[in-house]
């Protein structure tokens, strides 16, 4: 049933994008193909089957992922043949991403036609990809044997329980999770990703890609990094279209949260800036993490650690709560007023103070405010009056 839901939604996507003015129509008999150089463009090609007198024609090229569509005018030679080079680098496209693309022809009256629908995925062929599928979770990997790919498996549908335990998993369409045996390779796919980043989750496309070196510690990084990418698709279907509206600090707080073999060295990071007055203001992780390596593990750390502490106070629901504030347009500081009640600077403090120990100068001088009021009492207000009563004694002397 999956499998036939997938075709009908895929197969809406083409009818939906095919609708033009009235008058477009279709009916040119063309011949589609297309190739990709991975990393560097894809070549669309198109050969009109029969001749055909027209006074201008265009590619039309649409990303499915993010929904956006690239137009091109294109000629034709002699022998009806177009052929366009798409620059992959320019438009950012991420990999696996899948492409529809069609041709319309002006005819000398002004009516115009359309090519026939064409569809790729914009796989990353450097590689020879196995695969492993379990429900809607799809495992591809290149480097290491069956075992290998059964546990990066395993810890996906670990990481799906892991999730569950925040919301229930929708998983309608498949989840196709790419390992990458280096970092190297996987920013070979990933232009302009950071320095830092060990993973991506393109949650529109419903596509993980993380980097999992085989070797002693690989059971770790798939039980760390499958799950954490896996909340990010899932949290983005559950909150729907402004998913990217919610702040750095909590999409990476929930999908650390998810994590089935936390990074041991966050409280050792957290509790020495702590030590140090050096904690990130919160506010600044709303936007992004910092491209320095340093300062985003960091980030890292106090976004997983204040996204557990308003777990332990509002619950699970809570912070469903508080995303789908955020995803509903929301400002990072308004977020926490609109779903708890609370202020953002306040939630920090309290976290400061109750996590990490760190006691702020209002907070002290709160604390001692009674003590404060008992000295000017008894001692501040007297010796005042003394002295007021001593300058009027003096001024009478003299």
């Amino acid at each position: 049933m999956r499998v036939v839901n997938s075709f009908l939604a895929f197969l809406l996507v083409l009818l939906l994008w095919g609708v033009k003015p009235a008058r477009a129509q279709t009916g040119v008999d063309m011949e589609l193909a297309a190739s990709i150089q991975f990393g560097e463009a894809i070549t669309f090609t198109a050969r009109l089957k029969s001749p055909l007198a027209f006074q201008n024609a265009s590619l039309f090229i649409h990303d499915s992922a993010r929904d956006v569509t690239y137009s091109q005018p294109v000629t034709f030679d002699a022998n009806g043949v177009s052929e366009f080079r798409f620059d992959v680098r320019q438009s950012a496209l991420r990999p696996f991403t899948t492409l529809l693309w069609r041709y319309e022809l002006t005819l000398a009256g002004g009516s115009v036609v359309q090519s026939p629908t064409g569809s790729i995925r914009y796989d990353d062929t450097r590689f020879a990809w196995q695969t492993l599928e379990s429900g809607a979770l799809r495992l591809h990997w290149y480097n290491g044997d069956e075992a290998f790919g059964l546990a990066a498996l395993n810890a996906a549908q670990a990481g799906l329980q892991k999730v569950s335990s925040f919301f229930p998993p929708d998983l309608s369409q498949p989840i196709d999770i790419y390992l990458y045996a280096s970092e190297s390779d996987l920013h070979g796919a990933l232009p302009g990703a950071e320095a830092w980043a060990a993973g991506h989750a393109d949650s529109g496309a419903g596509v993980i890609t993380v980097t999992v070196e085989t070797g002693a510690n690989q059971g770790i990084l798939m039980e760390q990094r499958i799950p954490h990418e896996l909340m990010h698709v899932l949290l983005a279907r559950q909150v729907g279209a402004g998913y990217r509206n919610i702040p750095a600090w909590l999409r990476e707080g929930m999908a650390a949260l998810a994590e089935l073999y936390p990074n041991p060295d966050y409280d050792g990071v957290l509790a020495d800036a702590a030590a140090r007055d050096a904690l990130i203001p919160i506010r600044d992780l709303c936007a992004s993490f910092s491209p320095q390596v340093d300062s985003a593990f960091l980030a890292y750390a106090q976004s997983r650690s204040f996204t557990h502490y308003l777990r332990d106070i509002y619950g699970v629901d809570g912070l469903l709560t508080l995303a789908r504030v955020y995803a509903n347009g929301v400002t990072c500081e308004r977020g926490p007023e609109r779903a708890f009640g609370v202020t953002f600077v306040k939630l920090e403090r309290d976290w400061r103070m109750e996590v990490l120990g760190q006691e702020s100068l209002s907070a002290t001088l709160e604390a001692f405010m009674p003590y404060l009021v008992l000295l000017c009492v008894v001692v501040v207000f007297p010796l005042i009056g003394i002295l007021n009563s001593l300058r009027k004694k003096g001024a009478a002397h003299g």
